[in-house]
């Protein structure tokens, strides 16, 4: 566990520090651009990862689980095959899928109603190729459990991101249109990074051997890439299609649609995944840690997935505390939107399914039932078009929360019975999970009372004092039900 434990500080570390990074650039791009122009790029990007996300989603969860095994067994031999096998896979798809909308672009007009999005989309195709070396290159760190590249390059990615876009946008602004700034930029970091990678796998032993994996390489990744290939055809959708409803059942313009949308997708949820920071650090750990275990027969891997399952509900418990405590004041001090804060607060309970299910996702996956995975969204996909088809019709944006909520609520539960099936849960152990989740309602409660009662003191001193309290509290209730460690123990951990 103090293995473990060293690594997910360190994957959490550079994320962290990562996402607050892109979380502040996001925050400065949103007021740059507007709330239409980023429902316009939320549009073009929802299209454009479901290209991606076939060429480079399930492939390199696949190829650090091959990693992690490999290792774990001595055959280097296999490791290096299944690393030619899934560049060669993921650069196939990549090249083709430049090569049809290049000699054919405008097949994206039967696509998108926005030239704009057109436009960017083009920008943004040759990252497919490099992105396609960088899932690839990172697979394999992740297998071999080399947490701080996998990590650093990630940061670094974000960094010349931000880097980039700040230059085109203040000294290129005359010549690069501002709406395009922020694609080009992401196309240059992807260049620069996947370069970097490459160089970084060869340097660190990465070696390349004849492809003869394809068969257990495209059985293992299929389920995986067809599960993000369905959720970017669900993101696709909804972004053609919400924006239409709502124009149509609650008289908004288009140009209003598009920012109601863009508050949504590109405001609001990127808070709501913000507890992925930590969350997504544990999921990095624990799926080459599982899968060597696995490989080698360690019969402690229930007690890890049991504590790795208390974590993310206390980590979700906190978030929750967090929107649904002070929403409204987060999202007008962020964004200077009164309406994205009024959005964060109401859609602050899909915290909770989408943390569970993320972290049993990368349970199911380190066993290899990646099928269980693919059934479970199945299942909620079905839902999921089903209820943004109805509620926004009623409810206007909100109806897109509550879609999201219920999606990630049935597969949640789905996924969380294929786990029960492979790792049993005890009503214990499972009613502890629960604790958390019961003392946030009840603490949230609590912080929006105090933060509305204090409000005359100032937003930002409101704010923060009454999330304060509430960390106390919740600290207090946990350490009282063994669930936190005490201050004495936690230096104590961070030391070693």
């Amino acid at each position: 566990m103090k293995k473990i434990f060293k690594a997910f500080f360190t994957v959490t570390a550079i994320s962290v520090a990562t996402r607050f990074i892109s979380f502040i650039f996001k925050i400065y791009i949103s007021r740059k651009l507007g709330a239409e122009i980023m429902g316009v790029y939320q549009i073009c990007l929802s299209v454009f990862m479901l290209f991606v996300s076939l060429a480079a989603s399930g492939l390199p969860v696949t190829l650090s689980r091959f990693t992690a095994e490999t290792q774990a067994t001595g055959n280097i031999r296999r490791q290096r095959a299944s690393v030619s096998t899934a560049l060669l896979l993921s650069l196939m798809i990549s090249i083709t899928v430049c090569t049809v909308f290049y000699c054919f672009p405008s097949l994206l007009n039967y696509i998108f109603t926005d030239k704009r999005c057109a436009d960017l989309f083009i920008i943004l195709l040759p990252t497919m190729i490099t992105t396609s070396v960088y899932t690839i290159s990172r697979g394999w760190f992740w297998g071999k459990k080399d947490f701080f590249i996998f990590s650093v390059t990630e940061a670094a990615d974000e960094l010349i991101k931000i880097i980039m876009c700040g230059i085109l946008i203040s000294c290129l602004g005359g010549v690069i249109a501002l709406e395009y700034s922020l694609a080009y930029a992401m196309l240059i970091s992807d260049v620069v990074i996947a370069v970097t990678l490459a160089v970084l796998f060869f340097v660190k032993g990465g070696r390349l051997a004849s492809p003869t994996l394809s068969k257990p390489i495209i059985k293992s990744a299929t389920p995986l890439t067809v599960t993000r290939m369905c959720g970017s055809v669900m993101s696709t959708f909804i972004s053609l299609v919400l924006p239409s409803i709502l124009i149509a059942s609650c008289n908004l313009t288009s140009a209003q649609a598009t920012a109601e949308f863009g508050r949504a997708t590109g405001m609001v949820m990127p808070l709501i995944l913000a507890p992925s920071s930590v969350i997504g650090s544990l999921s990095v750990v624990i799926i080459p840690e599982i899968a060597a275990r696995n490989a080698s027969s360690d019969t402690s891997i229930n007690r890890t997935l049991t504590k790795a399952l208390n974590f993310t509900c206390i980590v979700a418990s906190a978030a929750f505390i967090v929107f649904a405590g002070c929403g409204e004041t987060i999202g007008t001090l962020l964004y200077d939107d009164t309406a994205v804060g009024s959005y964060l607060a109401a859609a602050s309970a899909i915290v909770f399914p989408i943390s569970i299910n993320g972290i049993v996702v990368s349970m199911l996956n380190s066993f290899g039932k990646e099928n269980q995975t693919f059934i479970s969204h199945v299942i909620g996909y079905v839902f999921l078009v089903a209820a943004i088809l109805i509620l926004p019709r009623y409810t206007g944006i909100y109806g897109y929360f509550i879609s999201i909520f219920i999606f990630h609520t049935i597969t949640m539960i789905a996924n969380l019975a294929f786990l029960g099936k492979r790792v049993p849960l005890t009503a214990r152990s499972s009613l502890k999970c629960l604790m958390p989740v019961g003392l946030s309602l009840i603490i949230a409660i609590g912080v929006r009372i105090m933060s509305k009662a204090i409000m005359p003191i100032g937003e930002i001193a409101a704010c923060a004092i009454s999330m304060i309290c509430g960390a106390i509290i919740l600290y207090i209730a946990l350490a009282l039900l063994k669930m936190a460690p005490t201050p004495k123990a936690a230096l104590k951990m961070l030391r070693k």
